[in-house]
């Protein structure tokens, strides 16, 4: 069910319906190469978690566009607020969520750059005392049966990242009509490999991305297709719905963290 489309006086039955379960997908707004619209990881993460609702209900928030993309801020259209107002954002909208009863509440990542970020920010509620509970999935997570049946069918891309053969399939299926091969430029996906010495040793570094990929595009999406991206997408859909069934039949999160908090406050006996 999507929050935005329930009036007040069907919210409280919705929350009740849904077992207190609110997934936020989340994403960002950034280049993906020229081809495909700068609001591309929102659209994919926000259909996801429609597709997962209608196997598994669930309370879906509404477009939440500020992800961690200080890397292409070197790109027009781009988004980045800084780091500490994202967590501030995040940390009082799961305060808002918990007030109107969704007590579990899902970060459903749908973009790479998020990766850190989110699970950071799920790290720190163990800080302080919360009555709400945080899991962060990734929305693109495919099972290696489910790659497998893609790749024999479509077959396996050569390279793929970012604006790649899978997310222009998806956003083929969602609205094809923002999506233009003709500016595809093959040359700019390729990697520059200036990252290659400090890759090969396992450093981790902010600017590696940018370092091989300035150009915000990684993978040739030649292939891409609407039928491939619904059935990319359903794939994802199952494996959320999957993952939302256990989160809301499980107790086991919330009773560990009462736990946990409650020798915290008084580690010494």
């Amino acid at each position: 069910m999507n929050w935005e489309n329930l009036s007040a006086d069907c919210f409280e039955t919705a929350v009740n319906e849904c077992g207190g379960v609110c997934l936020v997908p989340i994403g960002c707004l950034e280049k993906h190469g020229y081809h495909l619209p700068l609001g591309t990881d929102i659209s994919i993460a926000r259909e996801i978690a429609k597709r997962a609702a209608n196997i598994e209900e669930m309370m879906i928030f509404p477009y939440y566009p500020f992800g961690m993309v200080s890397e292409v801020r070197h790109k027009s259209g781009t988004v980045a607020l800084s780091p500490n107002l994202q967590m501030q954002i995040l940390e009082e909208l799961c305060v808002e969520l918990s007030r109107n009863g969704l007590k579990k509440i899902i970060l459903g990542n749908g973009h790479g750059g998020n990766n850190l970020y989110l699970r950071f920010f799920a790290q720190t509620t163990l800080q302080k005392r919360v009555d709400y509970e945080v899991y962060v999935l990734d929305l693109w997570e495919l099972s290696w049966e489910q790659l497998d049946y893609l790749n024999s069918k479509y077959s396996a891309p050569s390279e793929s990242g970012h604006a790649d053969v899978y997310e222009t399939s998806n956003i083929m299926a969602i609205s094809p009509e923002l999506v233009d091969m003709k500016k595809v430029d093959i040359a700019e996906s390729k990697s520059m490999h200036r990252m290659d010495e400090l890759n090969a040793q396992r450093a981790f570094s902010t600017i590696s991305w940018y370092g091989d990929y300035p150009h915000q595009f990684a993978g040739d999406p030649t292939g891409a297709s609407a039928e491939y991206g619904n059935e990319i997408m359903n794939f994802n859909a199952e494996n959320v719905a999957a993952a939302v069934k256990v989160i809301k039949e499980s107790n086991l999160v919330g009773k560990l963290f009462k736990e946990f908090y409650d020798y915290s406050d008084n580690p010494v006996k």
